[in-house]
């Protein structure tokens, strides 16, 4: 007798589509997303289909499919709030700020990432990433108080959920917008905070926003 093969569990693909992600293996990791999505929504696990739609969207958008993407996101987020996850919603919004970011469109991108933010306050990890974001917006605006501000909010969660990798970047952008204040030796400070973490765990820094 042949045996009958289960479908995997959408949680499953999910995980595997993240693994392969990571590994830099891009198309591997867009098939289990999609896989992931299809196992979803056929199960109703409307959890696991907010975060493979919003995941794979970081995906398309990094391979410079925009309009694939924000459709993706847009979905992840309707399906959030059908099940009153406020969590994923708030990411879904994150991400969308961040695809508003990449376009210019600096307005949408903030008013995104405040509502993220209104959202996501029971996880640190979310709350330093929206900050940080917020910070990238002010920042392009001249705002450079307002930046500074979301900054060191970014590093205090940072800071709270032991997350040496978001300080990293945290003291880099401190040491950015510092640099535009003319603030010189508040920079180099933060700087060489960065650089004393990133040689310790040998961490990559990025400006870029946090989809």
């Amino acid at each position: 007798m042949t045996a009958v093969l289960q479908p995997r569990p959408a949680t499953d693909l999910l995980h595997e589509a993240r693994t392969r992600e990571r590994a830099g293996c891009i198309p591997e990791a867009i098939g289990c997303y999609e896989a992931a999505i299809t196992a979803a929504d056929r199960g109703g696990d409307r959890g696991v289909l907010s975060e493979a739609l919003r995941r794979l969207a970081v995906v398309r958008h990094h391979r410079n499919e925009s309009e694939v993407a924000r459709a993706l996101c847009d979905r992840s987020l309707s399906v959030a709030r059908e099940v009153g996850n406020d969590l994923l919603a708030a990411e879904a919004l994150n991400t969308l700020g961040g695809l508003d970011l990449a376009a210019g469109a600096l307005a949408d991108a903030r008013k995104h990432f405040l509502e993220a933010a209104e959202l996501g306050r029971q996880s640190r990890d979310l709350g330093a990433r929206i900050e940080r974001n917020l910070g990238i917006v002010a920042n392009i605006q001249g705002n450079f108080d307002e930046a500074l501000a979301h900054y060191q909010h970014s590093l205090e969660e940072c800071r709270a959920a032991n997350d040496e990798h978001g300080c990293a970047i945290a003291y880099a952008n401190l040491g950015i917008v510092s640099t535009d204040r003319g603030e010189f030796d508040q920079a180099d400070g933060y700087f060489t905070a960065c650089y004393e973490i990133a040689a310790r765990a040998e961490t990559c820094t990025s400006r870029g926003s946090v989809l």
